[in-house]
């Protein structure tokens, strides 16, 4: 573990004041890749209101690279440098699964989802060609993603060889200034897995990025089975009540916004997707306090679970909600060429006994972990 890294609670400490402050906002078109999967040919540019808020907002140093060499290589649209992450093999590699992409939240990166990859592929055999990240505003800041629970190895491995996320808070991130991009890295994924149908997985700012990409584009609802969000500000996140005017991103996702209320009239788990939200629903996520915003992530119509008392981290990566929502996954969102029907006994094994699969190490990304 780098010597930088905080205690267990000193993270938490840090990633509360990085949800109350720096984190207030919160809560280049790609190479050619199979058109014909996708609605890359008409992804378009960001939609934000002309008079967004700019409080916040600055360019972050670009993030690291670690998706497969064969993978397309992508632009931020705002920024403008090569878009980070992880993920895949080889092109058309076999798969046992429908491929899972996943979109962190604000101010974090791909990192954010090393610990539940992991338990996906010890619990349940995904390989890196059936998992995806996208860091969309690029490199993370490592506190604002940080969960109470200690680092697993492969997020030891990327402090490592990444050190500067420690000391690179501030770059906000807003919901229409990146759909662009997670639109062509959909397409990306579709075309390079040879799937047309694929699962999402988002937590925090990108739930929300990721329900709007489904209203612009609602023949991706066609492409992608099932939509995991976790604390997702579906109704707004407290850190921006009174920010609406000032801080970048919160004219969309303060309770009571026009564009929320835009984006809700669309239906909050518009189909044929299948929908899970996953969100603590009383106190101890300061995105979403009580008495009025606890039940926030609530989507209407979704399979709806709640974790009393769970930090907003905590949610996204803890076994117990990870092998909750990889139980929906294996029960709801296997489709297309990958799919695995035969899953189901194991989804209820893991919904029933919850193991702890945040041991060993992450295979198939060897430049990050070796394996």
């Amino acid at each position: 573990m780098p010597a930088g890294m905080a205690s267990a609670s000193g993270r938490r400490a840090a990633g509360i004041a990085a949800a109350m402050l720096t984190a207030a906002a919160v809560l280049g078109a790609a190479p050619s890749v199979a058109a014909s999967h996708s609605p890359a040919a008409t992804c378009r540019p960001s939609q934000a209101a002309r008079n967004e808020p700019t409080g916040g907002e600055s360019q972050p140093p670009a993030a690291p690279r670690y998706f497969a060499a064969d993978f397309p290589h992508l632009v931020d649209s705002q920024w403008k440098m090569p878009i980070g992450g992880l993920g895949g093999l080889r092109a058309h590699a076999a798969l046992r699964h429908t491929p899972v992409i996943f979109v962190h939240g604000n101010q974090a990166d791909a990192q954010n989802w090393l610990s539940v990859m992991l338990q996906f592929q010890r619990l349940a055999g995904y390989s890196m060609q059936e998992m995806y990240a996208v860091s969309y505003n690029g490199l993370g800041n490592f506190y604002a993603g940080a969960p109470i629970g200690a680092a697993t190895t492969p997020d030891e491995d990327y402090f490592r060889q990444n050190p500067s996320g420690f000391a690179n808070g501030g770059h906000g991130a807003a919901n229409e200034d990146n759909i662009p991009d997670l639109c062509r890295f959909v397409a990306a994924v579709q075309a390079y897995t040879g799937s047309r149908q694929v699962d999402i997985v988002a937590h925090s700012l990108g739930v929300t990025i990721v329900r709007k990409l489904l209203v612009d584009y609602p023949m991706l609802r066609r492409d992608v089975a099932a939509v995991v969000a976790i604390a997702g500000a579906n109704h707004g996140t407290s850190v921006c009540r009174g920010l609406e005017t000032s801080y970048y991103g919160c004219n969309e996702i303060a309770p009571g916004s026009p564009w929320l209320a835009a984006l809700n009239r669309h239906g909050e788990s518009p189909g044929p997707t299948k929908w899970m939200s996953v969100y603590n629903g009383s106190g101890g996520d300061p995105f979403f306090d009580p008495p009025y915003d606890e039940t926030s992530p609530h989507l209407a119509g979704a399979s709806n679970k709640t974790y009393s008392g769970d930090y907003h981290n905590d949610l996204r990566v803890d076994p117990d909600e990870v092998d909750d929502y990889l139980a929906f996954l294996l029960q709801y969102g296997q489709a297309g060429p990958g799919a695995d029907r035969r899953d189901a006994t194991l989804a209820r094994k893991l919904a029933a006994t919850h193991p702890d699969g945040r041991t060993g190490t992450l295979c198939g990304v060897r430049r990050l972990t070796g394996c």
